[in-house]
């Protein structure tokens, strides 16, 4: 859907949409099936050499204004709803499992933003809080009815 960008060298394949002002950078590798929501930020391998490409597994959801940097790996049929920011730093808090993930979204997560106290004296006088992404739980028949929805739109046979 226009207008959005792929770049230079990244792969998008099958059955995907990337939605009006979707970006795609170079190298990053997008699944089949995947829906790319508005204003999604897939960033991109320019240097240095050796850094790994975003990618981003088959019917995965990457909602609204969601940008994935610096070679995070998004698992198949995620859904990361609107406003998750991850990068390979970023430490994922799974609720799910009791544990904290970074690098990898796990197959089927659901992962909302969220937020998480900030460490130190100042921060905490202020009151102070930072992002905090959160798998909030894993698709079942529920999340799967929500995204039903947008096979209408997909253009394949």
């Amino acid at each position: 859907m226009p207008p959005a960008y792929i770049n230079v060298g990244a792969y998008v394949d099958e059955g995907t949409m990337v939605d009006s002002h979707a970006l795609v950078g170079s190298c990053a590798q997008i699944g089949k099936r995947v829906h790319l929501s508005a204003a999604a930020q897939i960033g991109g391998v320019l240097e240095p050499a050796g850094a790994m490409p975003v990618v981003v597994e088959d019917e995965a959801f990457v909602g609204g204004l969601v940008g994935l940097f610096e070679g995070i790996r998004v698992g198949s049929r995620a859904v990361l709803a609107a406003g998750v920011v991850l990068t390979a730093s970023t430490v994922v808090y799974d609720l799910v499992h009791g544990c904290q993930r970074q690098r990898e979204i796990p197959p089927g997560a659901v992962v909302v933003p969220g937020t998480r106290p900030a460490s130190g004296a100042f921060a905490q006088e202020r009151g102070l809080q930072v992002a905090a992404p959160l798998i909030v739980k894993y698709r079942d028949a529920r999340t799967d009815a929500a995204t039903e929805l947008e096979a209408a739109l997909r253009l394949t046979p």
